[in-house]
């Protein structure tokens, strides 16, 4: 399978912070998440904006991997609403209401992608016939 992004590029140009392990790691399931997404497009894709989402998928997915086992310190973040009369402190959260964590980083990466990769048409998802040129499909 073929990774979008080396860790040399990862270091030098998109001045990456992960180790070279964790990294070898998260970049093979961030490169298979874009390969689904463009649905193979963007395996004959040299731009440099596959690399670097790439790079941001792979970052993303190596801090849900370090949050989820990380043990989480209670009574941190800041304050949504406060009920002193049962004592009720709701904290902000990045997710919606009933998001799962796997959810929540999905839909981070996808954006993060979408980001990165719209531009270049690699998200099009356009079924179009395959002879217009012949029956005049674009000028309907």
């Amino acid at each position: 399978m073929k990774a979008y992004a080396d860790y040399n590029f990862y270091a030098g140009t998109y001045c990456g912070k992960m180790e070279e392990d964790d990294f070898n790691r998260q970049i093979l399931t961030a490169s298979q998440y874009i390969r689904y997404l463009t649905m193979g497009a963007s395996d004959n894709y040299d731009g440099e904006e596959l690399k670097y989402a790439a790079c941001s998928a792979a970052d993303l997915y190596y801090s849900a991997s370090v949050s989820t086992n990380k043990p989480s310190s209670r009574n941190t973040g800041t304050v949504k609403s406060e009920n002193n009369d049962g004592y009720s402190v709701t904290f902000v959260t990045e997710g919606k209401d009933g998001e799962t964590k796997e959810e929540l980083t999905g839909r981070k990466v996808y954006s993060e992608i979408r980001k990165w990769l719209l531009p270049t048409g690699l998200l099009r998802r356009k079924v179009r016939c395959v002879h217009d040129y012949q029956c005049g499909y674009h000028t309907l």
